[in-house]
This record gives structure tokens, sequence and C-alpha cells, in this order.
């Protein structure tokens, strides 16, 4: 009699915690609540298929400093809800294509020109790519300066 052999899943995301049984999802609790508990979500049943909202996430960010992307497709994904033959009609390429890619089986950006047509097909803002270059999950917020504050005193330009 052989055993079911057990499939041991890890998190989309952040490709470190081990999802549960029980977890049918692609994300482990902290990744889900970091990409969707988001107050653009007024209206829970309307499609965002485009999700413009998720490249400026801590968990999307933290994917492209890494230069995970295979979780920069599952997170996209999962954001976007749509299917791997959606996502591959959008960046003009076929479904197994986004599949190899998503599992790993083969690299699929090799160079910033296919980076840069990927992310375009999806219009995702070229500055979410920031993290791709500096290699750290800031966000652009994060690295532009603090606006000047008024002068003691009040408004002081006459």
């Amino acid at each position: 009699m052989s055993r079911a052999r057990r499939v041991t899943r890890v998190c989309g995301s952040c490709r470190k915690t081990l999802l549960s049984s029980y977890n049918q999802g692609d994300f482990c609790t902290p990744c889900e609540r970091a990409l969707f508990d988001r107050q653009h979500l007024a209206d829970p049943d309307a499609r965002d298929d485009l999700a413009a909202w998720v490249w400026d996430t801590g968990p999307m960010r933290e994917a492209l400093a890494r230069l995970d992307f295979q979780a920069v497709l599952v997170i996209y994904r999962s954001a976007a809800g749509v299917t791997r033959r959606e996502l591959g009609e959008r960046a003009g390429l076929s479904e197994s294509v986004i599949w190899y890619w998503e599992a790993g089986r083969r690299q699929g950006i090799y160079d910033i020109r296919q980076l840069l047509q990927f992310a375009d097909a999806l219009k995702a803002p070229r500055v979410a790519l920031l993290p791709v270059i500096l290699g750290q999950p800031r966000a652009l917020s994060d690295l532009l300066p603090a606006p000047a504050a008024l002068p003691a005193g009040g408004a002081g330009y006459g």
C-alpha cells in the first residue's frame, strides 16, 4: 500500500513561511494582510484587474528587491485576480510561459529591456521598479526628502 506524499507549500510572496494544509491560498497570513488589507478595496465585488496598487506594497517591493520574479508573478496575479492565461495575454506571452516562470522551471526576465516591456504590458509605473535597481524594498516616498517645513511664526510668504 502506498502512502500519499505530502506536498510542502511555501508562501508565494515571502518564500519563507510554510503553508498549512488548511491554507488553500498562495500566501501566509502576514503577507496576505500586507497585500489585501487595503483601503482602496472599498467595493470588494469590483474587479481591479490592473491592480496598479500592488506595485507599492511591501511584499511586492521585497520580491522585486530580491529579484524573485516568481513571487512577483504570483503576487500580481493574486492581486489582480487574473489567471495565467489572462496574464499571458496581457503580457503577450503564452499561459505555459507564465506557468514555467512561476514554477521556477525557467528564468523569464533576463535583462532590463524584458523587465520594462513586461512592466509596461501590465501598466506598472516604472518607478515601482526601483527596488530592482536599488536592491532594497524601499518605496519612492522613502527616498524623497520630506517637504520643507514652514518658517516659525506662520506662513511668512507675504
